[in-house]
């Protein structure tokens, strides 16, 4: 059974700003590595005029990681995400998300949409977290759900410092 997944960001700007940020691929090598909790690097990121796909790979070190998933997991944890982006108009923007727990049964995925104004814009995230391991899953699943609503908002942090850095 799925845990359920809802988080809403705002960024203190307009969505050009923000499809400007997510289509750098420069962002998102800087992003994959600038996260402290969970530093990784970008497989790729291939933009164009329309769309983005980017795939990322973050390690969780095992020193971080909750006693309930050391105790299935050893070493370091390492998740690959991936993204996509359609930009519909200046003031809409919708997309995927999906991350796989390398050796682990544990999966999230979902959708984004992201609207706005000239001057601010609100990404609502949507989807659920698997964790297949009978009797303790659902308990990991929320802590999976809880530590990746924390990765978005140190994501949306990292998104504000990068647009007042590039204006």
């Amino acid at each position: 059974m799925a845990t359920k997944l809802r988080h809403t960001i705002t960024c203190p700007f307009g969505m050009a700003a923000y499809v400007a940020a997510i289509s750098a691929p420069d962002y998102w090598e800087t992003l994959a590595t600038s996260i402290k909790a969970a530093p990784g690097e970008l497989n790729s990121a291939d933009v164009d005029t329309d769309t983005a796909q980017v795939h990322l790979t973050q390690h969780i070190p095992a020193d971080k990681l909750p006693s309930a998933v050391t105790k299935l997991v050893s070493g370091d944890l390492a998740i690959k995400r991936s993204m996509t982006w359609e930009f519909h108009t200046d003031a809409h923007t919708t997309g995927t998300f999906a991350a796989d727990v390398v050796g682990a049964p544990a999966t999230t995925k979902g959708t984004v949409d992201a609207t706005g104004t000239a001057d601010e814009c609100t990404i609502v995230y949507t989807g659920s977290v698997t964790v297949r391991i009978p009797l303790v899953g659902g308990k990991i699943e929320k802590l999976i759900a809880e530590k990746l609503t924390d990765l978005l908002d140190a994501e949306r942090d990292f998104t504000v410092a990068w647009h007042e850095e590039h204006r």
